[in-house]
């Protein structure tokens, strides 16, 4: 088994973005490069799963392997994409980012994962009392019980954490700013945003 294995989700339609958010830029680094920097520094390995139409411009793009959802539950959302990258890799944690929080950084994965456990099955950042199922750690025990989810059609993640014995992170075991966990839905959301 190896430690941990970084995710970044990159799959979603951006329909509020106008394009897709993962190639935004944000002072000068594009929004899916934001997030391999963050998760490069607690990782050994990195898959960036992502949408069949946008696996091209991926490739010209980066040298980080880019992925597309298993074929039996694409179009699932992220809990296709953790299932996917759990087959793929034999690492005891997957650490999970979307491509679209422009002000993430390093040292927040680094605190993040000082918080891995194996008492638990998932570690997720709550900070300010919002919980962020998509910045957080996934044991691969519950492998199964998203296969299952998946199966019954189910891929909400909130169904996944009701199932799993969760310890949430949040601003009172460290502390972030605010913005580090705002997700950019709208080009206008973000100063210096670039599409």
């Amino acid at each position: 088994m190896k430690g941990m294995t970084g995710v970044v989700l990159a799959g979603g339609q951006s329909r509020r973005f106008g394009s897709p958010k993962a190639f935004a830029k944000f002072s000068g680094k594009y929004f899916f490069e934001i997030a391999v920097e963050a998760l490069r520094t607690v990782v050994e390995d990195i898959y960036i799963v992502s949408h069949p139409s946008l696996i091209d411009c991926f490739r010209q793009k980066t040298v980080e392997k880019v992925i597309m959802d298993d074929e039996r539950y694409r179009g699932q959302g992220p809990l296709a994409g953790i299932y996917t990258v759990m087959k793929k890799s034999e690492a005891e944690w997957i650490f999970v980012l979307p491509c679209d929080m422009p002000y993430m950084r390093p040292e927040v994965a680094v605190k993040l994962a000082k918080y891995a456990n194996e008492e638990f099955d998932a570690i997720i950042c709550a900070h300010f009392g919002r919980i962020q199922p998509l910045v957080g750690m996934y044991h691969r025990r519950t492998f199964g019980q998203i296969k299952k989810l998946l199966q019954a059609k189910d891929n909400r993640m909130k169904s996944l954490l009701h199932r799993c014995h969760v310890r949430y992170v949040t601003e009172q075991d460290f502390w972030e700013n605010e913005v580090v966990f705002r997700n950019v839905n709208k080009p206008n959301e973000c100063d210096d945003i670039v599409t």
